[in-house]
């Protein structure tokens, strides 16, 4: 279990991604149930394969459930259930960590970072906060995965589950980072300003004045965070709409900012 968790990815490859990493977890219990050398070659081939899901919330159980049925010697057994939940599995595990837990602590932290004084340093500390969470996951999961063997693929399998989880997650990362974009973006706002005249009466006498006026607080009436609503679906737009990829989106805004910045619009 520890080996699984610590050095899963160790030897991440792009030919057969955590193989590696997930043969030497099981190296222990292959040694120890085979004491053939020609068994205990076959069941090292056997995982070797190709494997890849979510090493956080999936491949535990998928461990856990691999090593009670490798200690028995289903090694067919072992094999199916690998290339069965891994797929599932990396759906919802990708969905809760990419969507869910590393978005919402990763927005956290930056704006505690940017805050004055030693509040700031505690913007790192919530990035390893959430690695130790989604590391306490993980040792759950396996004795899970161990305790039910087989089972685990019932348990994953044969219903929308799976569905209503990844559909969860994805429902609440998108919610709480939406909530986020007028705390992270509010000091996105623009300096033009322009002239409005004023005609009054006053005793009996015409006058007219004119005076600079800023335009944020006529947006801000009209709608409240104007500018950053904007910036995001701009982004969105070219991720979405043109399909570019983030490093894309990235340059796009930040060079739109620089211009906007030097010609005084933001």
């Amino acid at each position: 279990m520890w080996r699984h968790l610590i050095t899963l990815q160790w030897s991440w490859n792009y030919e057969r991604m955590q193989a590696l990493g997930y043969l030497y977890s099981m190296l222990p219990v292959i040694n120890a149930v085979y004491k053939d050398k020609t068994e205990r070659i076959a069941a090292m081939k056997r995982h070797v394969v190709f494997y890849n899901t979510n090493n956080y919330i999936g491949s535990p159980a998928i461990f856990g459930a691999t090593v009670a049925l490798e200690a028995q010697k289903e090694g067919e057994v072992v094999d199916g259930l690998k290339l069965g939940l891994m797929g599932p599995l990396a759906g919802i595990g990708d969905t809760i960590t990419a969507l869910l837990i590393k978005p919402i602590f990763s927005v956290i932290a930056a704006s505690v970072a940017l805050s004055a004084g030693a509040v700031a340093y505690l913007g790192p500390g919530l990035m390893i906060l959430a690695s130790l969470i989604l590391m306490a996951t993980m040792f759950p999961q396996y004795w899970f995965g161990y305790r039910q063997g087989i089972n685990v693929a019932k348990e994953v399998s044969g219903s929308d589950r799976i569905t209503r989880i990844t559909d969860l997650a994805v429902i609440m990362g998108l919610t709480v980072m939406g909530a986020f974009i007028p705390f992270i973006l509010k000091g996105l706002t623009t300096p033009l300003v322009y002239q409005q005249t004023v005609t009054a009466i006053i005793g009996g006498v015409k006058q007219t004045k004119t005076f600079p006026t800023a335009v944020q607080p006529a947006l801000d009436a009209i709608l409240p965070y104007s500018i950053p609503i904007v910036v995001v679906a701009l982004a969105f737009w070219l991720l979405k709409g043109l399909k570019l990829s983030p490093v894309w989106v990235l340059l796009i805004l930040a060079t739109l900012g620089f211009v906007c910045s030097i010609v005084g619009i933001l």
